[in-house]
């Protein structure tokens, strides 16, 4: 995971080391480096605002530095890590946000087709049972062939009810009677909603309606790490929409560039990351972990 951006690191940090001897580091010497790594970054799938920021917080920090040769290493990763922990956040905290909430606690799953809303749902799912919570699943898709049967499955999976209506009805009145059974049970509903993007303005909507109607008191944004600078369209897309993001598939992705930009875009903490396709793979980020092993 992340191995090309380690590289990037890793390469800037040696670029430094072999250029200073014991000397400050000045316009000169640092501009052509830091170029070097912005376009390294894009590469990785970093967006270029979030490069370019990348960038600057480098050039602020490391300009006019001593930098021993020896120690030239250990002053970019230090530098680096600030950059990226003050871009990141991982204050999120979906346990906590449930428990303010009103009875029943609405979850609204959002994003664009293929980025693993229905079985991060199921993920979910499984961990607020592990939480000895009752979740209650609305299959609010009623548009792509085979969703409803997807989260039916996992629904039989996971001995949860999932609340359907037939394809092409109304995904407002699907997320309201899961609401109404969830409060019957003193569950959570767990909307799972259809992937829509900006350009399909019917979608947009049927998505706006289900929120007017249902209020949901949590929603998330689900996004695929591999779908690189699309992440971007999809903040955009959702902006004003989502209270976080779930970054899926980080298990497969090299770049690590998505849940940055995205970061750096939406300005909305990361709650979790998908690592696997079984129940259990679902962490919560941690950004000093996820800096870490961009260091190590």
């Amino acid at each position: 995971m992340l191995d090309k951006f380690k590289e990037s690191v890793k390469d800037f940090s040696e670029n430094v080391k072999s250029t200073v001897a014991e000397k400050e580091l000045d316009e000169d010497t640092l501009n052509p480096l830091l170029e070097e790594l912005r376009l390294k970054l894009l590469q990785n799938n970093v967006s270029l605002e979030a490069a370019e920021a990348i960038e600057e917080e480098l050039r602020e920090t490391l300009l006019g530095e001593n930098v021993r040769r020896g120690k030239a290493e250990e002053k970019v990763n230090e530098a680096v890590k600030q950059v990226l922990l003050d871009l990141l956040d991982d204050s999120y905290s979906f346990l906590g946000e449930l428990q303010d909430a009103e009875k029943p606690p609405v979850v609204f799953m959002m994003g664009f087709n293929g980025s693993g809303k229905t079985t991060t749902s199921a993920k979910l799912t499984e961990m607020l049972q592990n939480q000895s919570e009752g979740v209650v699943l609305g299959a609010g898709d009623t548009f792509r062939a085979a969703s409803i049967e997807q989260l039916q499955e996992h629904g039989e999976k996971l001995d949860t009810k999932v609340i359907s209506h037939e394809y092409e009805s109304d995904p407002a009145a699907v997320a309201y009677d899961a609401v109404e059974h969830a409060e019957n049970e003193d569950k959570i509903a767990l909307i799972d909603t259809a992937g829509r993007s900006h350009a399909d303005q019917n979608l947009m909507n049927e998505l706006e309606k289900m929120v007017r109607v249902n209020d949901p008191d949590i929603s998330f944004l689900v996004v695929d790490a591999l779908s690189g600078n699309d992440v971007l369209e999809q903040a955009d897309a959702y902006e004003g929409m989502f209270d976080a993001i779930i970054v899926t598939k980080m298990d497969v992705d090299e770049n690590g560039g998505a849940i940055i930009s995205i970061s750096q875009r939406s300005g909305k903490p990361v709650a979790y990351i998908g690592t696997g396709q079984k129940y259990g793979d679902l962490e919560e980020f941690d950004k000093e972990e996820f800096v870490e092993e961009i260091l190590e």
